[in-house]
C-alpha cells in the first residue's frame, strides 16, 4: 500500500511539473529598454506605474509607439490613409493607426483590416521600425526575411538573432527592439 502510495505521489508530481508554463520574464536589457523609452515619453505605463514588459502587446499600441518614435503623435500626417473595416473613427488609436499607414510604417491585412487587438509578431515589429527608419529601399527576398536581413545588417536586432518570425512578442522585447532601433546610426 505504501508503495503504491509513493508511485502516486510520484505520478502526480510529474503531471504538475509537466502542466507548470513558463513565463517569461523580462530581461535586463527590456527592462532598461523600457524604462528609456519611459523617459523619453515613448512608452508609458499602466494607471499603477508598471510597464507590464512581461505581457504581449497588441497591434494598436504599436502602430501608437511608432508615430511617437517619429514625432508624429497627436499631428495629422498629410497624405491618404487606408481605412481599416475593424478600426472605427471611435477607437482609441484610430489616428495612429491612420498616420503609421500614411507614413508607410504599416499595411494592415486583406480585406481592409488592421487588427488593432491583434497580438504582434517579431517580424512585423522588425518590419515596422525598418520602416521607421526609410531602410525599406533594394530589399530582396520573402518577407520577413528580407525585412530580418535588413534589421540584422543596420543594427535594429542583434547579427546573431534567431527568432523566428512569427513568434508573439512581449512589451519588453518591442521597447528593446524600439531602443535598439533609436540608437542604429544613420
Amino acid at each position: 500500500m505504501k508503495n503504491m502510495m509513493n508511485k502516486m505521489i510520484i505520478v502526480m508530481m510529474a503531471v504538475v511539473l509537466m502542466s507548470t508554463t513558463i513565463v517569461h520574464g523580462a530581461t535586463n536589457e527590456e527592462s532598461y529598454a523600457g524604462n528609456q523609452l519611459r523617459t523619453l515619453g515613448i512608452l508609458r505605463g499602466y494607471d499603477d506605474g508598471s510597464l507590464k514588459l512581461d505581457n504581449p502587446i497588441v497591434r494598436a499600441e504599436v502602430a501608437a509607439l511608432a508615430v511617437r518614435i517619429l514625432g508624429y503623435e497627436g499631428v495629422e500626417v498629410a497624405g491618404e490613409s487606408k481605412s481599416f473595416a475593424d478600426v472605427p473613427t471611435s477607437h482609441w488609436a484610430h489616428g495612429v493607426i491612420g498616420n503609421a499607414n500614411k507614413l508607410k510604417l504599416v499595411q494592415g491585412y486583406p480585406g481592409d483590416t488592421f487588427r488593432p487587438a491583434g497580438n504582434i509578431t517579431y517580424g512585423e515589429i522588425v518590419t515596422i521600425m525598418v520602416n521607421a527608419l526609410g531602410r525599406q529601399e533594394n530589399l530582396t527576398g520573402k518577407w520577413p526575411e528580407n525585412y530580418i536581413q535588413r534589421a540584422k545588417s543596420i543594427g535594429v536586432i542583434p547579427a546573431n538573432s534567431s527568432v523566428d518570425p512569427s513568434k508573439v512578442v512581449t512589451r519588453g522585447e518591442v521597447a528593446l527592439i524600439i531602443w535598439d532601433t533609436l540608437l542604429v546610426k544613420q
